[in-house]
């Protein structure tokens, strides 16, 4: 019991501390969890240090919250910080993400007007509901005819001020709510989704590996938009 009552009060201690940080931190955020479940985790153990919540843990049940058919609740937070991230990465990416701390979060803003640089890998040949490797596919393709040189013919059409439509898996808000919020559903958009203006300075090839070839080429980076390329599938 004095053990537990002990740990409560470092606990409120160690909680009235955090009201004095401000500041903004990079952080390397892990694939397979959200930028909002980074968030949660940070926001609930920022200036804890034995009664740490273990990060392992955080992610499993992040985990669980993300399964088909469960509802995304988090449970409630007793923090008094005040936490706020800079963009957002998709569950499978990993990065840096910016994340403010209370008066930092004020400051967000200044850090996310500069480009960003990327790099993935893609999948020819593989159509998804959602347009990355986390969806359902919807249709295999093949892809044996298929060169780098094909590629290298077709990136100048992703390069400069592009449109762009996101995915209806995507945190836009339409009516209320995430537009990934309909998709989990098996619910339409509640209207068209409007394509955007992307600008891309340049799509750098890195190297590409046709397994129905002898020979390798180059692998591509190339942004989402356009849902096929040389009538094949892709995500």
């Amino acid at each position: 019991m004095l053990r537990a009552a002990a740990a409560e009060v470092a606990t409120k201690h160690a909680r009235l501390a955090t009201s004095a940080l401000h500041g903004v931190l990079a952080v390397n955020k892990p694939p397979g969890i959200s930028s909002a479940g980074l968030l949660d985790y940070l926001k609930r153990n920022i200036g804890l240090d034995s009664s740490c919540f273990p990060f392992s843990e955080h992610f499993a049940r992040e985990q669980k919250l993300r399964a088909p058919g469960t509802k995304l609740k988090r449970p409630h937070s007793m923090s008094q910080l005040r936490v706020g991230h800079g963009g957002t990465l998709d569950v499978e990416a990993s990065g840096v993400l910016l994340i403010g701390i209370n008066r930092g979060c004020k400051h967000l803003d200044k850090f996310l007007k500069g480009g960003k640089t990327y790099l993935a890998n893609n999948c020819l040949g593989v159509t998804t509901d959602s347009r990355d490797a986390e969806g359902h596919i919807l249709n295999l393709s093949n892809t044996k005819h298929v060169t780098h040189e094909m590629l290298d013919g077709v990136l100048p059409r992703f390069v400069g001020s592009i449109q762009q439509t996101p995915p209806v898996f995507s945190a836009i808000k339409m009516g209320g709510k995430r537009l990934y919020e309909y998709a989990r559903k098996g619910q339409s958009a509640p209207e068209e989704i409007k394509a955007r203006t992307v600008l891309v300075d340049q799509i750098t090839v890195t190297h590409f590996e046709n397994p129905g070839h002898e020979t390798s080429g180059r692998r591509v980076a190339l942004p989402r938009g356009v849902s096929e390329y040389f009538a094949q599938g892709r995500y």
